[in-house]
């Protein structure tokens, strides 16, 4: 047996057949057109285009889908074992360069019996019979593929299921499809089933899987059945298909690329792709949808986001399956704030949108955004109630010193500051070369000495949020015992915000004031 890396996985998808009959609307021919033509983008090698002898309207869909096929791939078209089915496939696909009609039989003992109502011999002569007349009306072109319809059931009659596939190969089916028409049980008894297969046939044949997601793992049997030897993975854009759906294609292209396989897939088209198919399905695609869910990126417990933030940047992150810009995906991991957060959150959250703030900052508002958030079950916090408690916490420092207001004179050298300190409203004069000099010999008219460390100055562009009209100052000090004495003790850092840039770093001066205060 050849291994998986000699090969790569061949995706026939299935969206246009299974997908569609699985709709509460299915789809129009200009509907087909667009779901076809994104299948195009994302560069799969085998389309269904549909099931021609079930109506007027899917004959002419077939029809006009395989007119616009592209030389490189392959167009197949839904039979079931009767003549005017198949008859019916091939004069609607011919036009394709690559035609394909998929005729199909079950060879489940419990199907022959209870729905086809045949005796296990007259379904191999059937079979047989049907591949046939397939090389008949084709004429050598194109190809034949071979479905054992319910095929994960036949774990007890596998020795005649192998004789019936050996016969239609000797007929001339070109590939052997193996579905797990219903999902019953775990994914390795599945792939047991198609390893057999593979040892049985010749090498030339294509073993092909088609599983339904009954049981939630039909992306499990399918990737494993890669691995078993299967090559033409039979997948659906969204997951679309009967009841809970048919395999989906994101998922087993990303699990097969994660294992390192070369997937023949435009990977990068994958989420956009998601997103149409659901508008046009009118099929939403569930928050929790593997890779393509609104909240698949989102990380909201503290243990989480501090591995997703330590790992952020990196192509394997601690807690992401891929880097979403494999399916195209702009945003990658996304943290949002709830009771469950830690401070990593909040430091994450502010610095992402275009606001400072240090990891101890953080950590001081952290328990109030926490409150907040269990506070009448309200759960994860919006980015403006985030801003609002850092701008209350952070840039309005609540201590013994207040700024009540400024005034200046016109050379800008001597400055009025109206403040309160321990609940006294005073005014105090400052000269100085600029506002922040004079403000701190103003304050040194109250017996306040500090030591100027480090000042800087901000344009804020927080775009949708009350802060984007404002500047921001920072200011590190340290306090001194008196004038000229040396600076001692911990050091603070300020921020303030105003839409006046002087008072705006007045304000940081103060709140670094009190935060030494305190």
């Amino acid at each position: 047996m050849t291994t998986a890396t000699d090969r790569k996985p061949f995706f026939y998808d299935v969206t246009l057949r299974d997908g569609n009959q699985a709709l509460r609307n299915p789809w129009n021919l200009q509907e087909k057109e667009l779901v076809f033509k994104q299948l195009l983008k994302l560069g799969v090698q085998g389309i269904e285009v549909g099931f021609s002898g079930a109506s007027e309207m899917d004959f002419a869909a077939c029809e006009h889908l395989a007119k616009l096929a592209p030389d490189n791939v392959v167009i197949s078209g839904l039979a079931r074992c009767v003549e005017r089915d198949i008859q019916m496939v091939w004069d609607a696909i011919h036009y394709a360069p690559q035609p394909r009609i998929h005729t199909f039989l079950a060879t489940s003992p419990f199907n022959m019996e209870n729905v086809l109502r045949l005796a296990p011999a007259q379904v191999k002569e059937r079979a047989v019979k049907a591949v046939g007349f397939c090389k008949q009306v084709m004429g050598g072109r194109g190809t034949v593929q071979f479905s054992a319809e319910h095929f994960g059931d036949c774990r007890e009659n596998m020795d005649f299921v192998i004789e019936v596939f050996q016969a239609v190969v000797n007929a001339g089916a070109d590939v052997i499809n193996l579905p797990n028409t219903v999902e019953r049980y775990r994914p390795m008894l599945f792939v047991q089933l198609v390893e057999q297969v593979v040892r049985a046939l010749p090498k030339h044949v294509t073993i092909a899987v088609h599983t339904h997601n009954d049981l939630g793992m039909a992306t499990a049997t399918t990737v494993e059945s890669y691995f078993a030897g299967a090559t033409q993975m039979e997948t659906a854009l969204n997951g679309l298909g009967e009841r809970a759906g048919n395999t989906n294609m994101y998922e087993v292209a990303c699990a097969l690329a994660n294992c390192e396989v070369d997937v023949p897939l435009n990977m990068g088209e994958i989420y956009e792709t998601a997103l149409r198919v659901s508008e046009w399905a009118r099929v939403p695609i569930y928050e929790k949808a593997p890779l393509v869910g609104s909240d698949v990126v989102a990380h909201r417990s503290g243990i989480h986001q501090d591995g997703a933030a330590k790992t952020k940047g990196m192509k394997k992150g601690a807690y992401r399956a891929i880097d979403s810009s494999l399916i195209g995906r702009k945003e990658g991991d996304r943290l949002g704030f709830t009771s469950q957060s830690g401070k990593t959150a909040v430091f994450e959250i502010v610095r992402g949108l275009g606001l400072p703030i240090s990891i101890e900052e953080a950590a001081a508002i952290q328990p109030l955004l926490k409150k907040l958030s269990e506070q009448g079950g309200r759960g994860e916090l919006s980015d403006a109630e985030i801003l609002k408690v850092y701008d209350q916490e952070i840039l309005n420092v609540r201590g013994p010193l207040s700024f009540q207001g400024l005034r200046m004179e016109p050379n800008e050298k001597e400055f009025y500051f109206d403040v309160v300190y321990n609940g006294k409203t005073q005014a105090l004069t400052g000269k100085g070369t600029g506002p922040i000099d004079a403000c701190m010999h103003a304050l040194e008219q109250i017996g306040l000495y500090f030591h100027l460390i480090e000042y800087t100055q901000m344009a804020l562009d927080v775009e949708h949020l009350d802060f984007a009209a404002y500047a921001l100052s920072e200011i590190k000090l340290q306090r001194k015992d008196a004038a000229g004495a040396q600076p001692k003790g911990a050091i603070a850092l300020g921020r303030g915000k105003d839409m006046d840039t002087i008072k705006a770093n007045v304000r940081a001066l103060f709140n670094a004031v009190n935060q030494l205060l305190r």
